[in-house]
């Protein structure tokens, strides 16, 4: 029950209140943003969530909630489909300190890794096409907007901003200052190194923003059987350029991973290396701010995988 902050009783009472006939309740994770609950039902196994984000992360919950309707009702999205949340029920709550919640039916299947097979990755690239196809006005993180969706912020560096934290070079402060400055020995090098790179990084993430899912990790991508089960957790879902979502999934799962997703998501190959050449330098952007959250939440192994997937990308995009 690592890391867990509600009770189990109010857990509880929350599916009793919904007439869902509870049966073996477990706690399963806390995610940066909410808590997640699994629970057999009269409707099935769900997933409970309940909003706990970690200390400076904020998330919107409702949004996340409308975006995956409007993947269900496009047809034939591998996304966790809503039963219940707090806005059909605002009289139900897990417990006082923690009023917003979703409950979701159950995705079955495994993390995906790096090795997962091509099926896999041409699935989730399918699935993405859909997601960034989705018409949206703005910038960073989802709000909802009267019947749809789009981001809350007014231009791409503020959208930016939205989503990562200490994001250099759209942060506006010098590299001197980024947490980079003191987790690195060689901090001014590779700093030197990043700073050659600016104009490329800034031309990368200039294309026509879409919803991106924001949070390509393995674990929020479920396979079995050599075969996508769906994608969840949706609530870092921001309007950015199409590229960060492979920078994410290539800081997580690496190039390989980017390669086989982007041959499913598009035929147009020209398309497809343009996007793999922007994730390349976008992703040197999501370690900075790994290394960012490292220091907040005090994870020093998160610390160090972020300055590895430094190195790695930097090395990799000069002998390019």
């Amino acid at each position: 029950m690592r890391d867990q902050v509600t009770d189990p009783a109010g857990i509880g009472r929350l599916l009793d209140g919904l007439d869902l006939g509870i049966r073996n309740l477990v706690f399963v994770a806390k995610a940066s943003t909410c808590e997640v609950w699994r629970a057999d039902t009269a409707a099935g196994p769900v997933a409970v969530r309940v909003l706990a984000p970690h200390p400076g992360k904020t998330t919107e919950i409702d949004a996340d909630v409308a975006l995956r309707r409007q993947l269900l009702a496009a047809g034939d999205a591998l996304v966790a489909r809503p039963l219940a949340d707090h806005r059909m029920r605002p009289g139900l709550a897990a417990a006082p300190h923690r009023p917003a919640w979703v409950i979701d039916h159950w995705i079955e299947g495994e993390r995906t890794v790096a090795g997962s097979g091509d099926a896999v990755w041409h699935e989730l690239g399918r699935l993405l096409a859909k997601l960034h196809a989705i018409p949206v006005a703005g910038h960073g993180r989802l709000r909802i907007d009267g019947n749809g969706l789009a981001g809350r912020r007014g231009d791409m560096a503020a959208g930016i901003l939205d989503r990562f934290d200490d994001p250099w070079p759209f942060s506006g402060q010098p590299l001197a200052g980024h947490p980079l400055a003191d987790a690195a020995p060689a901090a001014g090098a590779i700093a030197s190194r990043l700073e050659r790179l600016e104009l490329a990084i800034r031309a990368a993430s200039d294309a026509q923003p879409v919803i991106v899912h924001g949070d390509l990790n393995g674990a929020n991508i479920r396979q079995a059987d050599g075969r996508l089960c769906g994608l969840i957790d949706f609530a870092d879902a921001s309007v950015l350029a199409p590229a960060w979502d492979f920078a994410l999934l290539r800081h997580f799962l690496g190039p390989r991973a980017v390669d086989r997703t982007l041959a499913g998501y598009t035929t147009d190959r020209a398309r497809a290396d343009r996007l793999a050449g922007d994730a390349r330098l976008l992703a040197l952007v999501v370690a900075l701010h790994h290394l960012s959250r490292a220091r907040t939440l005090g994870l020093p192994e998160r610390r160090a995988t972020a300055l590895d997937r430094l190195h790695t990308g930097l090395d990799e995009i000069e002998a390019g």
